[in-house]
């Protein structure tokens, strides 16, 4: 066994193991990046809460005309995202045997209008929570970005 040095303030690297390692990471282009947000339903949406830390909920959602709507109950995420609309959306999944994740950074709001509600298409969206959800937040991106990678099998 290898001798570690005795400096506590020296951290060694972990070994990886060989199936961690990706054999190929592609960044995907923008479009790329929509289709695998339309594709799957599930994300994990980022807000600043009101300690200035980061939090983050999973969230069902639905890509629309550029943009991501979801549907939440009342509570503190709202409360959040008023006082701080920047947020991170992420999701992730696979698709002909890659991996992939795409993260969208944009503007959260409250949508308040009927309009903008049915327009949207997110009454249709299907929550798997067992909690009511009567709040519909938009999300407008500033930066969409992806990644692609096949894992070693």
């Amino acid at each position: 066994m290898p001798r570690r040095d005795a400096d506590p303030a020296r951290i060694l690297p972990a070994p990886v193991h060989a199936a961690l390692i990706a054999t190929a990471v592609d960044e995907l282009d923008e479009a790329e990046c929509w289709m695998l947000l339309a594709g799957a339903h599930v994300g994990r949406l980022a807000v600043i809460g009101s300690d200035e830390r980061p939090d983050i909920f999973p969230m069902d959602y639905l890509v629309s005309a550029g943009r991501v709507f979801v549907r939440s109950g009342p509570g503190q995420k709202l409360k959040d995202l008023a006082r701080n609309p920047h947020v991170a959306f992420q999701a992730d999944g696979d698709a002909d045997g890659f991996r992939w994740s795409v993260v969208l950074r944009g503007t959260a709001r409250r949508l308040d209008r009927d309009d903008e509600i049915e327009a949207s298409g997110v009454l249709d969206l299907q929550s798997t929570s067992p909690t009511g959800k009567y709040d519909y937040v938009e999300i407008a991106p500033v930066t969409v970005t992806g990644r692609r990678f096949r894992p070693q099998r």
